[in-house]
């Protein structure tokens, strides 16, 4: 979930980086000739959108996923409990939901992108005699639809109940613990507390930053001056929520820093081993033989 929410910044932000940075200042007839990185090429314009669609929708049921599954582990009549505890049952659960929503999002890269004569008119020019539109096919005025209910309407609902559940058990369990019981409770039980306040406090996040580009798209469906800039400007707040929770997931959680330090030491060490073998490769085979003494000198020496 975390290396997708920092995936989130880049698919959404690269049209304008690439756009006012790159060529505004390295490529003028670029920045001339297309508004958008997505008018490129049709295949820039299919695989953008599909990555894009699919990164919102595919960290918000995760999220979904982790509220749900630390509801039922604080619940321990519940008989869901027992399977959810299992790492082995997060992965497949996790694996199930990318594989879904990688197959939901396939109209996307199927319908999107088009090639439409060029207009004298327009200021793009891709190849002289036409021009691509993104997101231009009625299908999406449908699918955004669909997509919010994936996106926002869905997990909000089901995140708020969560959270309900879950504030409401800690409160519980809290007031049955007296303040000597408290001090001497354990200090997995402490990272468990941590554990479901980041949830909470990322939840809370999620849901305040992403409600208003629902209600926009939701509500105001007629052209508004400066639309674009608003729908920008939305979309950056709605994705900014997903570079704090890796932020907040890093300073909160010492099981995540745990697992990111041993990725980058196990990266690390794959680098390493490669290197060495590498340099063996590139060695001579004259200097391994002279580094390595013979079978007849072995003896002597023995001897």
């Amino acid at each position: 979930m975390s290396i997708i929410e920092v995936i989130i910044p880049f698919t959404w932000n690269m049209n304008y980086v690439i756009r006012e940075i790159l060529w505004r200042f390295l490529s003028p007839e670029s920045f001339r000739n297309h508004r958008n990185l997505e008018q490129t090429s049709i295949i820039v314009c299919k695989t953008i959108s599909y990555f894009a669609y699919f990164s919102l929708q595919c960290a918000a049921w995760l999220r979904t996923v982790a509220t749900f599954t630390r509801c039922v582990s604080l619940h321990h009549q519940c008989k869901l409990r027992g399977k959810l505890n299992r790492a082995e049952t997060a992965k497949r659960l996790s694996l199930t939901i990318i594989i879904f929503i990688l197959f939901i999002n396939i109209p996307v890269f199927v319908i999107n992108g088009k090639r439409y004569p060029l207009n004298n008119n327009s200021s793009t020019n891709t190849n002289g005699t036409s021009e691509v539109k993104c997101y231009s096919s009625k299908f999406f005025s449908i699918y955004e639809i669909v997509h919010l209910m994936l996106y926002n309407f869905l997990p909000f609902m089901i995140m708020i109940i969560c959270n309900i559940f879950i504030i409401r058990k800690v409160r519980e369990s809290n007031n049955r613990l007296s303040f000597s019981k408290r001090r001497r409770a354990s200090k997995r039980s402490s990272n468990q507390e941590r554990l479901t306040k980041t949830l909470i406090f990322v939840t809370i996040l999620f849901i305040l930053f992403t409600t208003p580009s629902a209600l926009f798209y939701i509500l105001v469906r007629h052209k508004i001056n400066y639309r674009n800039l608003v729908t920008m400007s939305l979309s950056n707040l709605a994705t900014t929520t997903h570079v704090l929770s890796f932020l907040i997931y890093s300073v909160t959680s010492t099981d995540f820093r745990e697992a990111l330090v041993g990725i980058i030491q196990r990266k690390n060490s794959v680098i390493r081993l490669s290197s060495e073998r590498r340099s063996m490769i590139d060695v001579p085979e004259s200097d391994i033989k002279q580094r390595t003494p013979s079978k007849s000198l072995k003896k002597t020496e023995e001897l």
